[in-house]
């Protein structure tokens, strides 16, 4: 968590079509919680991407202060707010001494209601009468459940008291290999995901690493996977491609074509075995190498996500090492 932006100059996009119905959601259930700040930030942030383009560059991000008419620490503040609860992701470019803050779509009320922290934090602040006006009056069968259970969601806790929510516990989580579940048993739980956007990971390059290449393809190409990508990717993985080598091609393909295309990804999997890459560092800089050629590019998208999911990693065992 960065308390100060350290490279005041930013662009920003949105990570998928932001619509008037999500910041209606925007309002209704996640207003209470982060207050007026975080959400005109948010909005601000999200016309400035739609008018995103390449002639506009970079704003300064001291500028919002006077644009919104708030102080710089309320400016954090906020930005820190929206942070917390995955509503923005923020990356520092250090190469070009510059901040990439990505806009994330809001929960709607299905979704808010399976998001046991945040559903608990509104609760507490709205009361149960306000809660089952804007979530609605069906019983929710996960938040009843909710001292029983854990959910840990990132920079939560940097905002918030944990203690003022309900206590989740589950200590008996089993590792599934993926690979192993039926393809239709993979798809229902992808186009859950889909819709409620829960997916696991939501930095794209842990999810690259950790994620079933079929839920991967539904979470970069927001649909399940076709039968054609299915057969794909098993025959990749009899080839000797690992899923996250599968995965690290899916994503390559999206940032080249904007979609992931069958026929461009066949094409790089032949080139790849004709190479005979199949291992994922050497494939990850081959992969590199040719998206920053194509794209006149010095640092891309995942090299920002990638240095976020390692700087966390650096803080988790720092954490640990303090702990023992």
């Amino acid at each position: 968590m960065l308390k100060n932006i350290i490279y005041p100059y930013f662009t920003v996009e949105n990570s998928s079509i932001i619509a008037g119905e999500d910041l209606k959601n925007l309002r209704k259930f996640y207003a209470p919680i982060l207050g007026p700040n975080a959400i005109l930030l948010y909005e601000y942030l999200r016309d400035l991407a739609i008018n995103e383009t390449n002639e506009v560059g970079f704003h300064d991000y001291d500028s919002i202060t006077y644009m919104l008419k708030i102080d710089l620490k309320a400016l954090n503040d906020a930005r820190i707010m929206l942070e917390s609860v995955s509503l923005l992701s923020t990356f520092i470019d250090e190469f070009n001494r510059k901040t990439l803050f990505v806009i994330e779509k809001p929960l709607d009320r299905k979704g808010f209601k399976l998001n046991l922290i945040l559903a608990n934090k509104l609760l507490n602040i709205i009361g149960k009468q306000n809660f089952e006006r804007l979530i609605g009056k069906d019983r929710n069968h996960y938040l009843s459940k909710a001292k029983y259970l854990l959910e840990v969601s990132a920079g939560y806790q940097d905002v918030f008291n944990e203690s003022e929510d309900y206590s989740l516990i589950n200590d008996n989580s089993i590792d599934v290999n993926t690979q192993d579940l039926d393809t239709k048993e993979i798809n229902i739980g992808v186009q859950e995901k889909i819709d409620l956007n829960t997916f696991e990971f939501p930095n794209i390059y842990e999810a690259i690493l950790k994620t079933d290449s079929r839920v991967f393809f539904g979470q970069i190409q927001g649909q399940i996977a076709s039968t054609k990508i299915i057969d794909l990717i098993k025959d990749s993985r009899s080839c000797g491609f690992s899923d996250p080598c599968i995965n690290l091609i899916f994503f390559y393909a999206n940032e080249v074509n904007g979609k992931i295309n069958y026929q461009y990804v066949n094409k790089i999997i032949k080139d790849l075995i004709r190479k005979e890459i199949f291992s994922f560092e050497p494939l990850e800089n081959y992969l590199d190498a040719l998206i920053k050629m194509k794209n006149n590019v010095v640092v891309t998208k995942k090299d920002l996500y990638k240095a976020t999911y390692l700087s966390n990693l650096t803080k988790d065992e720092n954490i640990m090492d303090g702990g023992l």
